[in-house]
């Protein structure tokens, strides 16, 4: 496949391409966001969006721009909000789902395999579609570390194969393709909303041009949006294995080591970020352009 070419392609040092000192050149041109979005029916410039509701049945709910005028780009613009939203299992109360009810969703897009998603079915919306995309959860439960630094050390491999494996690579490709063609809100989930899910973010976030640091720190929100849940699974986790939670807490808290990986994982396979959406994830160039056209506000 060829390269998107409005991308540089040229290696990033390592250091570079995690700490964000050249973030500007992996998205080096604008790609006229008024004409895609008019095409795809994606939300105007004077749209209002409301705040993100806050679901208590539903984990990790939020916002994919951010809260407020949305996170900013590295060339000075800001993300539009309420186009993509992501969170766990889509299993509402009642009330929660009046509430994404309101959020006029247009698509459903669940990365658990089916066995996860027979466990706990989402109630999606009758305004949207669900779509399916099967991605190998990380299986913290089979782990048994015998301190933080190994569980730290199992869980960021764990994330390096979200890059790596070939079903994951598919299955992310054709995620963020359909996020670029399905006109309307959209909302990604998996089951907790954490690794899968976090990933999904950080590369839209990437394609939006949003400095790396601002990335991980939208990463680590996780530890508070879903705090409750967090410490449930640590205590249940350390319990089983005779231990203490700190043991065993990298395995369910968001931490910066976690997503750093992943990003590692592309630049020493791919190089750039380009080179991972056109190759890694057999992207076209026109699906890239309108990803980053509906996110920019």
């Amino acid at each position: 496949m060829m390269l998107v070419s409005s991308m540089h392609s040229a290696p990033l040092s390592r250091r570079a391409f995690i700490r964000g000192g050249a973030r500007a050149a992996l998205f080096s041109t604008a790609f006229g966001a008024s004409a895609l979005l008019s095409a795809c029916g994606g939300a105007s410039d004077d749209q209002s969006v409301s705040d993100t509701p806050k679901l208590s049945t539903i984990e990790n709910f939020r916002d994919v721009a951010g809260t407020g005028d949305g996170y900013p780009t590295v060339d000075g613009a800001r993300l539009r909000r309420g186009v993509f939203y992501r969170s766990g299992a889509l299993t509402p109360g009642d009330a929660d789902a009046a509430a994404l009810a309101r959020l006029s969703l247009r698509a459903v897009h669940d990365l658990r395999w089916l066995g996860e998603a027979a466990m706990a079915p989402d109630r999606v919306p009758s305004s949207a579609v669900r779509e399916t995309h099967e991605i190998a959860p990380i299986d913290a439960c089979a782990a048994a570390p015998a301190n933080a630094a190994t569980a730290s050390a199992w869980f960021a491999e764990r994330q390096r194969q979200l890059v790596t494996d070939p079903v994951a690579r598919l299955q992310f490709g054709l995620l963020l393709t359909r996020l670029a063609r399905v006109s309307g809100a959209q909302v990604i989930h998996g089951t907790a909303g954490k690794d899968r899910t976090g990933w999904a973010a950080a590369l839209l976030l990437s394609i939006a041009n949003v400095p790396l640091d601002v990335i991980i720190q939208d990463y680590l929100l996780t530890n508070t949006a879903a705090q409750t849940q967090i410490d449930a699974r640590m205590k249940a986790h350390a319990a089983r294995l005779g231990t203490d939670t700190q043991t065993v807490a990298p395995l369910y808290q968001a931490q910066s080591a976690t997503i750093e990986a992943a990003f590692d994982e592309m630049h020493r396979e791919y190089g750039t970020l380009s080179r991972y959406l056109a190759q890694g994830l057999s992207m076209n160039s026109a699906d890239v352009s309108m990803l980053r056209a509906k996110m920019i506000a």
